[in-house]
């Protein structure tokens, strides 16, 4: 019994790389970046409004995270999600790419 527990745990085990592998935003696109936070996405700031949620990015568009922080988005990609997470990777302070879901956004520092 054993013996037949170990080997379904192994299977488990060598099946989670490839599942991994598909989900999330391409790691071939961040050679060369650091990762600099993953926080949630609560809402954002669009023509001088506070909006709650998330509905992807739309140029000059700020993004807020649960610690009152944001980026600003470079690039419009609609996208709806629930509080996500968003892994924000950095190559120097204006070479920013955030990585929400399976997508990469390019964006900036707030200003």
């Amino acid at each position: 019994m054993t013996l037949i527990r170990g080997a379904a745990v192994l299977a488990a085990t060598l099946m989670l790389p490839a599942h991994a592998a598909r989900a999330g935003c391409d790691l071939d696109m961040l050679i060369g970046y650091q990762l600099a936070f993953a926080k949630v996405v609560t809402g954002y700031v669009q023509d001088g409004r506070r909006q709650i949620g998330f509905e992807g990015c739309t140029r000059e568009r700020v993004l807020l995270f649960e610690d009152n922080t944001g980026v600003r988005c470079k690039e419009t990609f609609p996208q709806h999600a629930v509080r996500p997470k968003a892994y924000l990777f950095a190559r120097s302070q204006t070479d920013l790419k955030l990585c929400i879901g399976d997508d990469l956004y390019e964006v900036a520092p707030p200003q």
